[in-house]
């Protein structure tokens, strides 16, 4: 097998592309740790080889691929981190004041340790292997955030590692990141919610005619997750929609769009763009939908 990566002197990967000739490059094998030097001759593929002159090792894309997600994660000393399940914290560019790669925690290990302020915040590099359920009790028990990173659908892509792409997907892109702790609310209608107006109840007794005081407000809960973007919608028994989320550029503008096309409104007091029928089952069925696809 041709190899094509390598470490450089500070242990991180390097292409055979961006090596200099000969044992020059001061790199060793990502394998075996033996010195290779680095073949870029005009006739054969350019490659690393073994000085000792022993076969190619295999390297394995997987491990390759988790080493540099941690790598390009410390090298930043810092991720862009979507939106906090149940926390005032919307997505955005997490700076780590300390990283620890490999750290033992008690019966854990994180691929990476991050610190603000003494505050740990876990991250996990998925590729073949997921944090199993043993593993998620300890972090829960631990109550320390926790996000894993899938990059599982990179393995049978054609981005070379390392490369600026790569270092950019794995840094800034939101899609393949999910909050394992806290996690985020699952997909799916929330029990219907029955509220009773304090105020009405104390005000109506068995000789109060009960048509006088509605004695109850009900509605249906929604929770969605659209391309990585949590978004709430509550419908209520007279039929109008309210759909709020996180601030989202692109979500944003479709709920306007909505609006537009079946008319609706703004609440600027509760963030919220409200729908009604018709119009709002055709808005429930769109975020449906789209959550489907997301």
């Amino acid at each position: 097998m041709t190899m094509l990566i390598a470490l450089d002197e500070n242990k991180n990967l390097i292409h055979i592309t961006d090596a200099v000739r000969g044992l020059a490059c001061n790199c060793t094998c990502f394998e075996c740790g033996e010195i290779v030097l680095a073949r870029k001759g005009e006739i054969k593929e350019h490659h690393f080889a073994h000085a000792s002159n022993k076969d190619s090792c295999a390297i394995q894309p997987e491990s390759v691929l988790h080493k540099y997600a941690k790598q390009v994660i410390i090298e930043s000393m810092g991720v862009l981190l979507p939106e906090v399940p149940n926390l005032d914290i919307e997505a955005t560019w997490w700076t780590f004041d300390k990283i620890i790669p490999e750290f033992h925690l008690g019966l854990i290990r994180p691929d990476l340790a991050c610190y603000i302020d003494e505050e740990p915040i876990f991250i996990e590099i998925a590729v073949t292997h997921f944090i199993d359920e043993d593993k998620l009790k300890i972090i829960k028990s631990m109550n320390v955030k926790t996000v894993e990173i899938d990059l599982s659908g990179l393995l049978n892509s054609d981005l070379v590692i390392p490369s600026d792409e790569a270092k950019k997907l794995i840094l800034e892109s939101l899609e393949h990141k999910t909050w394992l702790f806290p996690a985020l609310p699952k997909p799916c209608l929330v029990d219907l919610i029955g509220y009773k107006n304090q105020s009405v109840e104390e005000k109506s007794d068995s000789s109060t005619d009960s048509t006088q005081f509605p004695t109850a407000s009900t509605w249906e809960d929604y929770q969605f997750t659209i391309n990585g973007i949590w978004v709430h919608a509550r419908k209520f028994s007279g039929g109008m929609l309210s759909v709020n989320c996180t601030y989202n550029p692109e979500i944003i503008a479709m709920l306007k769009q909505w609006r537009n096309e079946g008319g609706g409104r703004y609440n600027n007091k509760y963030k919220s763009w409200n729908y009604w029928q018709p119009f709002s089952e055709t808005v429930l069925e769109r975020l449906y939908q789209l959550h489907s696809i997301g």
